[in-house]
């Protein structure tokens, strides 16, 4: 026999509803696609590490765009060192507000951050490829 669901009968659920999906109690992520969930504070903690990395690497791209601007004394070559160093205090800041502020570590800003520090890592990575040649 099917027990009555949470609000009674007709109530939110239905009969049979105990707040469970097909799974079980806590079985599944919701999701239907097995992965592996992280905690927040795990993927913050990794945001910073990447938000180091890309530093690291703006640091190395600073350097390259330097040593062209003091070879060809461009305007072009200038906008790049000038591109290179804004983005490398944005990143300086945001990862230092990340490591001392609570409210960008708010519920949920773990993955958004990631993804945006993971393609800022690729897209410089492929900046300082194209810069070596």
């Amino acid at each position: 026999m099917l027990s009555e669901g949470y609000g009674g009968p007709g109530g939110a659920g239905g009969p049979g509803y105990h707040g469970q999906n097909a799974t079980g109690p806590g079985g599944g992520n919701g999701t239907g696609m097995g992965m592996i969930q992280f905690d927040n504070s795990q993927l913050i903690t990794v945001d910073i590490l990447l938000g180091m990395a890309n530093i690291c690497l703006l640091l190395i791209l600073l350097y390259m765009y330097i040593g062209s601007y003091r070879k060809f004394k461009s305007q072009f070559t200038f906008g790049l060192v000038a591109f290179a160093f804004l983005l490398l205090i944005q990143n300086v800041l945001f990862t230092g507000f990340l490591l001392v502020y609570e409210g960008f570590k708010g519920p949920g800003m773990g993955g958004p951050i990631f993804f945006l520090n993971m393609i800022e890592f690729f897209a410089l990575s492929v900046l300082i490829g194209v810069t070596k040649e």
